[in-house]
């Protein structure tokens, strides 16, 4: 998957400019316990239920875009789970009462997430969509809403097997913490039902990003 983020962009009421631009760099962490991401105090253990973790990306250098990678390795019904987080659209609301925000956001999490979704599209020409709509997260007591697409693609190399057909999904919540988008990618054989584990697995790993003030 390519790394391309969102650039920040300014909103005054409703009015917003929004662009995208690729990442400026690109460097592997190395961890030997869990980790936490310091600009948005999230935490990846070293394994999420029979997930285990495999990698760790920084895409800026203050840490402020940060993925973790996690392998499923289930020999044909193996799943690829990528967890980013980085920056939602910012927001200047002025004063602006909680619905005007809360709207200017949704919009901007729209436009955030078919971005999203162009980049799947860039690294994946071959892709189809097959679904996308409003998502649900629940974990414990929190209820996360955001979006979610499917894909049908051709994964070049896929747990060392060439040109393997493959289901691809993308989970997309905006202004965690007031302020973090948090993504999720999967990958997995295109004749996996692989829905209960994913629903495991983003359960069970709890975000820890400190909540809105």
């Amino acid at each position: 998957m390519i790394s391309v983020r969102i650039l920040s962009c300014g909103i005054a009421f409703l009015c917003a400019l929004c662009g995208a631009t690729l990442a400026l760099s690109m460097t592997e962490l190395h961890a030997d316990g869990p980790y936490t991401q310091s600009a948005t105090g999230m935490t990846y253990p070293v394994a999420v239920g029979d997930f285990q973790r495999v990698k760790i990306i920084r895409y800026k250098d203050d840490g402020s875009d940060e993925s973790a990678g996690y392998n499923l390795e289930t020999p044909t019904n193996e799943i690829s789970m990528t967890v980013y987080v980085f920056s939602s659209p910012s927001l200047t609301s002025f004063g602006s009462p909680q619905d005007v925000i809360n709207d200017a956001r949704a919009h901007l999490c729209t436009a955030q997430f078919h971005a999203i979704q162009q980049e799947i599209l860039s690294a994946h020409p071959d892709a189809i969509l097959s679904g996308q709509g409003d998502t649900t997260l629940i974990q414990g007591a929190a209820t996360h809403a955001g979006y979610k697409a499917s894909y049908t693609l051709t994964n070049q190399s896929f747990f060392g097997h060439a040109n393997v057909a493959s289901r691809s999904d993308v989970y997309v919540f905006c202004y965690a913490g007031g302020k973090w988008t948090v993504e999720y990618r999967v990958d997995y054989p295109v004749d996996y039902d692989a829905s209960e584990p994913i629903a495991n697995f983003m359960r069970d790993l709890t975000w820890t990003i400190s909540p809105e003030n």
